[in-house]
């Protein structure tokens, strides 16, 4: 009995496994086929444009509640996890936000020999350690962080309608793309034209109703 207990605890003092930085990629987004016609819910941008971040993630789609280490896995269905690690042997996806300094991860470890998925541990204290999920479901998907350093994105919404005038909402979002650094409300009378310009943007209004536009884009943001 003794013997085991000596064994267990040297699994557990053993330092953790080696975990390299997945970078997420930087994507330039321009939604925008120029004279095409489009159809848009009030709310809704009409144009976006600028940079981003993605990365890979898996998508839990079901999981038993369970516990790994002695604690409760903290991740639940419908969330995704970005991969953010990786050594020679496994991906490993996980939240950040979950880490202490980069020496305690916690997540998802995909097997790149196998494909098998498995909720894993790691931390420089406790070792590395892997569980099965129960009832786990998953897809792989993508991930869009908010913090994007030196990203720029612009949108243009569609408002509404009062009478003949149109209102729009031009955002920009710099560097945290979850919050806009600038918003600037617009508003446009179409009596007068149906072509609608703002920061090099011009965009040609076919058609709007109580729910919706018709538009084309002429030319998008300069």
């Amino acid at each position: 009995m003794k013997k085991t207990i000596f064994l267990l605890s040297l699994i557990l003092v053993s330092c953790g496994a080696t975990m390299n930085s997945v970078l997420p990629e930087r994507l330039t987004e321009n939604d925008i086929i120029l004279e095409k016609e489009y159809t848009k819910e009030i709310g809704s941008p009409l144009v976006t444009k600028g940079d981003f971040l993605q990365q890979k993630a898996v998508k839990i789609k079901n999981m038993k509640s369970f516990n790994i280490s002695m604690m409760k896995f903290p991740y639940s269905v419908g969330e995704k996890l970005p991969l953010n690690g990786q050594n020679s042997s496994y991906y490993f996806y996980y939240d950040k936000s979950m880490s202490r300094d980069n020496t305690y991860q916690i997540g998802i470890a995909e097997n790149k020999k196998t494909g098998e998925f498995k909720s894993f541990v790691n931390s420089y204290s406790g070792g590395f350690y892997t569980k099965d999920i129960p009832e786990f479901e998953y897809e792989i998907t993508k991930f869009t962080p908010n913090d994007c350093d030196n990203c720029f994105k612009q949108e243009f919404i569609y408002n509404g309608r009062v009478n003949n005038d149109l209102k729009f909402v031009y955002r920009e979002y710099v560097d945290n793309l979850a919050r806009s650094s600038f918003t600037q409300e617009l508003q446009y009378d179409i009596d007068d034209s149906n072509i609608i310009g703002f920061k090099g943007l011009r965009i040609e209004v076919l058609n709007t109703n109580n729910t919706s536009i018709t538009y084309k884009v002429l030319s998008t943001f300069e």
